[in-house]
């Protein structure tokens, strides 16, 4: 009967010890990460608690750019993949957009995004 009530234990004991290890995630010290889909950054609280004033979490400016398929995507002179591409930090609130197409040629524009969020841009040729 002891030995039972030992395997019963030690059985409970192990099964205890994956809450006791759990941990929250890829967040940050203020329970925060970025979604890769949406670019966007936000928190599910927890994190620590300093008790005091905190610094404001400054939130990237993104940009996604969707325009046709194929069409290979450069943002600031900086080259960022095929059409739709995924969403990419940039600085300040302008955009210059260049796009290549093998049978279309090439694309330029420019775009003032909102600063601190993530932007879809739709680019038409």
């Amino acid at each position: 009967m002891n030995r039972v009530r030992v395997a019963v234990l030690f059985v409970f004991a192990l099964l205890a010890t994956g809450v006791v290890w759990a941990h929250p995630g890829r967040t940050d010290s203020s329970g925060c990460h970025h979604n890769r889909r949406t670019g966007d950054y936000h928190c599910h609280g927890g994190g620590s608690y300093s008790g005091g004033w905190s610094e404001p979490v400054v939130q990237s400016t993104r940009v996604q750019v969707i325009a046709i398929p194929r069409a290979r995507v450069w943002v600031n002179d900086t080259y960022v993949g095929m059409s739709p591409t995924r969403a990419i930090k940039v600085d300040g609130g302008h955009v210059k957009v260049r796009l290549e197409h093998a049978a279309l040629g090439t694309h330029e524009a420019t775009a003032d995004i909102s600063t601190g969020e993530t932007t879809e841009l739709t680019v038409r040729w």
